[in-house]
């Protein structure tokens, strides 16, 4: 009952953002809609294509981390995968997330352990958070966060500031004292074995530098292709973007949607999206649209991962879970 009351209210966080952007824009549906009508098609399919491909690398990234334990599996196997994932993610409102697919899916077909499937999931997801945070850092000195107001500008760096401090605590939990913590409340007896076996398997990531920093390239590549995405949206919408403003933007939305109060970050995303294109120059309607293009994207790409996902049982039986 209490999944079912959480995800009732991630739908309807999402719902109502959605709804609070449109409102928004209600003076701005006659260039929204102008904006429709002069979209530049080749340039559309160019971000969707890029899109495409930004997703379908993760392939490449995960792949990396899950040979250092000696799990060489099919690249077409983890892009299937991913795009279900991605479905979880993005289109299915459930309390079973992409991520959690993916490693019930490894197990399930290719028997690779639960933690070390879960290990390879969080470090990728530690990778990718972390490349964002590389292209903020980018970003500052390229002067765009000169574009914020003072206070915006303080509570990003704040930000980036506790996830550094958040990825040193889980590589070197003793410097945060989190071991003793563990160690000292009973509600955690029974979790700790698992965690500290699961915290090892992490950890050893530290001796497998190789893959580590083949998998931080792939992010890099990964979001190179995204900016190429959002750059074609911007250029078939005709707004005055500059190529380089994207090394903001991503990651900025990429973090904001971190917070886990939506389904798939819908609504949230999109409004951080209109925030950060505004910020710019864009007026509010071209940044509605601009935001509501990119989640079309986003469900196409999630709708063709459930289509995977239905071929994947009816015509192989795959060991799976709805």
């Amino acid at each position: 009952m209490k999944k079912k009351l959480g995800t009732a209210l991630r739908i309807f966080i999402s719902l109502a953002l959605i709804a609070f952007l449109i409102y928004r824009s209600r003076n701005s549906f006659g260039s929204m809609l102008d904006g429709i009508k002069d979209l530049n098609i080749y340039y559309l399919i160019i971000a969707f294509v890029f899109y495409f491909i930004a997703i379908s690398f993760i392939v490449f990234r995960w792949g990396i981390l899950l040979k250092a334990y000696g799990h060489n599996i099919f690249r077409p196997f983890l892009w299937q995968s991913a795009l279900i994932g991605f479905f979880y993610n993005n289109i299915l409102p459930s309390s079973v997330g992409g991520d959690f697919y993916r490693v019930y899916d490894i197990k399930q077909n290719k028997d690779v352990p639960v933690k070390e499937g879960t290990a390879t999931v969080v470090i990728e997801r530690t990778i990718g958070t972390l490349t964002s945070l590389t292209m903020l850092i980018i970003a500052y000195f390229l002067g765009l966060f000169k574009y914020l107001s003072k206070n915006e500008a303080l509570g990003l760096l704040i930000s980036i500031l506790v996830m550094a401090l958040l990825f040193i605590a889980i590589f070197f939990p003793r410097l945060f004292k989190l071991n003793l913590l563990l160690n000292k409340f009973r509600i955690f007896a029974r979790i700790r074995p698992g965690l500290k076996e699961f915290h090892g398997i992490l950890i050893s990531y530290r001796h497998k530098i190789k893959y580590l920093l083949i998998s931080y390239l792939f992010s890099l590549i990964i979001q190179v292709f995204f900016i190429i995405s959002f750059n074609s949206i911007a250029l078939a919408l005709g707004l005055e973007l500059k190529f380089y403003v994207f090394i903001f933007i991503l990651p900025f939305i990429a973090l904001v949607s971190i917070v886990p109060i939506t389904v798939g970050g819908i609504g949230i995303r999109e409004n951080a999206l209109v925030f950060a294109i505004t910020i710019f120059g864009i007026a509010h309607g071209k940044a509605t649209l601009f935001s509501l293009i990119v989640l079309a994207i986003i469900l196409i790409i999630g709708m063709i991962g459930g289509i995977i996902y239905l071929i994947k049982n009816i015509f192989y039986k795959s060991k799976s879970i709805i």
